[in-house]
């Protein structure tokens, strides 16, 4: 039987029942059951269809709803700019020794 692509707990625990009648081992059965689950929420059934809708207020801006993939996202920004500038540092220091070991020649 096909599993069913949705994220609600009634279904992960019905492809997990699927899975096992299938002959899977019950850790393979829910590592399956999570992945249906993980697709569904992708395709666009990340809201619950009894979730209610919030209105955006005007005072929101549509710039400030950050998502926690945003955040680290900026979070590795911002590692990535500073061993930059710490590896700057460094080869100014030894281009600074080349050029005084070059001098003393």
């Amino acid at each position: 039987m096909p599993l069913i692509k949705s994220t609600s707990s009634k279904a992960f625990g019905e492809n997990i029942k699927r899975e096992r009648e299938a002959g899977k081992p019950q850790k393979q059965a829910v590592a399956i059951a999570y992945a249906t689950k993980r697709a569904a929420q992708h395709k666009g059934n990340t809201m619950k269809a009894t979730a209610p809708m919030k209105k955006a207020s005007a005072a929101t801006k549509p710039m400030e709803v950050k998502t926690p993939m945003m955040h680290e996202h900026k979070a590795k920004m911002e590692t990535h700019k500073m061993m930059m500038e710490h590896h700057e540092s460094k080869m100014k220091q030894h281009m600074e020794k080349l050029r005084a070991m070059k001098g003393k020649k």
